[in-house]
């Protein structure tokens, strides 16, 4: 099968099994503390340490192991890594059914993050694969089923949670995926290697990036763009607390606010290919840096509900525009023979970013107040906003990042 044969075939398999990937992973997110306390742990200062640590681990751990599955899906086929990573996340909430400490807990999460991985292993695939004309589009399509994941996974699990104890729900959920991984293997299709790609390597890949300021700037802007993003996650439920009167739930508040970005971010990703032919990357990335900060700002002057969900939709259409985008801005940067190691790389960039913000938005919330985290929030995404307008001047009327050619540094 040619790649532009096998682009067209894979996109709708991806785009299936990376919903329910995501939904799954997210399923669990709902219960993590009270599944800790089942685990013997009574005092709430640990169950809340606990949780911090068994909430974070996968994503240190992908982070770390993104640029090495990129590197080896470039060689052996991205087809494996993709079987790899479901069979891993199987396999994982499988085991989670029979962890009996919050240690044994935090290690098969850690692993999960090591083996898994399906969100970075299907960006690669996609990359590897697909035209660059056509890459906002897919792109755009990959972020919308990993959004709807995010708003289907929680709902679900927390519908689950109160008819099944948490361990059967691993066990559902591990078997759902483990059914998907038929449809990974079955319907798949690996995209023809280039003939240097055996020589590729995750050192490779990295000298490759580092020693490009244009790849630089586009992993710096990924990472420092989704810390911002981040940023607001741990305080958002007490910012949702601030607002409703008494006797109201926040919690059920809180997962309607990030029911509302998850909505609109997946709205507006399928327009995401359209909008980048119409406007070009380099604008479409400008707007939704843009509109994402003067979300964040209007945060801090809603006082009620109403003002709350406004600013999440606008937040929601604001950061369809930025991951995606700054994806396929990396991609169309990377040489033939290294799409799935540097996509590797810009996953990790991602995923180190969710990994410091949230951490550093509860730091800072101590110091300036939770209002004040959106309002740093806000600054951040500003200064990635005027980091490519002033790469976009410094080229001209060229791209911000453009295609180079098949040269393989070693």
């Amino acid at each position: 099968m040619s790649a532009r044969e096998a682009w067209k075939h894979n996109l709708p398999v991806l785009v299936g099994t990376q919903f329910l990937a995501v939904a799954a992973m997210s399923a669990v997110l709902p219960f993590i503390p009270f599944f800790v306390r089942e685990l013997g742990v009574t005092d709430r200062a640990a169950v809340e340490r606990w949780s911090g640590l068994i909430f974070s681990g996968p994503f240190l751990a992908a982070g770390i192991m993104s640029p090495v599955w990129g590197a080896l899906g470039d060689r052996y086929g991205h087809k494996n890594m993709v079987s790899r990573a479901i069979i891993g996340l199987a396999v994982v909430n499988l085991g989670a059914a029979f962890v009996q400490t919050p240690l044994q807990f935090w290690v098969l999460r850690l692993f999960q993050g090591m083996i898994t991985g399906f969100i970075p292993a299907a960006l690669a695939i996609t990359s590897a694969s697909t035209p660059p004309e056509k890459l906002p589009d897919a792109m755009g399509r990959l972020s919308a089923s990993a959004s709807a994941g995010r708003l289907i996974g929680p709902a679900i699990g927390g519908l689950l949670a109160g008819v099944l104890p948490f361990r059967w729900i691993f066990v559902s959920v591990g078997s759902t995926i483990a059914l998907a991984t038929i449809a990974v293997i079955a319907f798949l299709q690996d995209p023809p290697r280039a003939a240097a790609t055996q020589r590729a390597s995750a050192a490779g890949n990295f000298r490759f990036a580092m020693g490009d300021w244009r790849m630089r700037a586009a992993l710096g802007g990924l990472l420092v763009s989704m810390a911002g993003v981040s940023m607001v996650m741990p305080v958002f439920p007490l910012y949702v607390e601030d607002l409703l009167d008494e006797g109201a739930d926040p919690a059920v508040w809180t997962g309607i606010g990030f029911a509302v970005v998850a909505g609109f971010t997946l709205l507006t990703a399928t327009f995401i290919g359209r909008l980048s032919a119409r406007f070009g990357l380099k604008n479409l990335l400008l707007g939704g840096l843009g509109v994402t900060a003067v979300a964040l700002v209007a945060h801090p002057f809603a006082h009620h509900v109403p003002g709350m969900l406004f600013s999440r939709a606008l937040m929601g259409v604001g950061v369809a525009a930025v991951q995606p985008v700054l994806y396929a801005m990396i991609s169309r940067r990377a040489p033939q023979g290294r799409g799935g190691g540097i996509a590797g790389f810009a996953a990790s960039a991602s995923i180190f970013g969710f990994f410091v913000g949230p951490s550093l938005g509860g730091w800072l919330a101590n110091g300036v107040g939770v209002r004040g985290v959106f309002w740093i929030a806000a600054s951040i995404l500003l200064v990635c906003a005027l980091g490519v307008a002033a790469i976009a001047r410094r080229e001209g009327r060229s791209r911000v990042i453009e295609p180079v050619p098949d040269q393989l540094p070693r």
